[in-house]
């Protein structure tokens, strides 16, 4: 009975940690251009809602919030089971390798974040829609 609740407070937790990203991302920003510069772009919601640069901006970020949140969850895996291996080495020599496997692909998401944003930043700002 004990591991049923275990693994039933495990699934509802994790499903917390990974569907927290999405709701962070359900808030609608306005539209902050005046109307001479929506009139000037030609292009109706350039870079916002319902525009393909907003969709696949929005898909990058949740993309990446989601990996960032699967390996945060990696890294709370990982020293769980080292506060658990009991002096077992087979059981922490795991635990590093999953620490250090879940450090190592979380500076890689952060990475790919950064440069997302910087390209991104940089396209909308050379075309004017920045």
């Amino acid at each position: 009975m004990k591991d049923l609740i275990r693994k039933i407070s495990a699934a509802i937790g994790t499903s917390l940690l990974v569907l927290l990203p999405f709701s962070i991302l359900a808030a609608e920003l306005p539209d902050v251009r005046g109307p001479a510069e929506q009139a000037a772009s030609g292009l109706p919601g350039t870079g916002g809602e319902g525009s393909l640069t907003g969709f696949i901006g929005g898909l990058v970020s949740a993309a990446l919030g989601l990996l960032g949140v699967v390996f945060f969850v990696l890294i709370i895996y990982g020293g769980a089971l080292w506060m658990t291996a009991q002096g077992d080495t087979a059981k922490v020599d795991k635990a590093k390798k999953i620490l250090l496997s879940a450090v190592i692909g979380l500076a890689v998401v952060m990475a790919a974040y950064a440069i997302s944003y910087y390209v991104v930043g940089a396209i909308a700002g050379s075309t004017g829609l920045g």
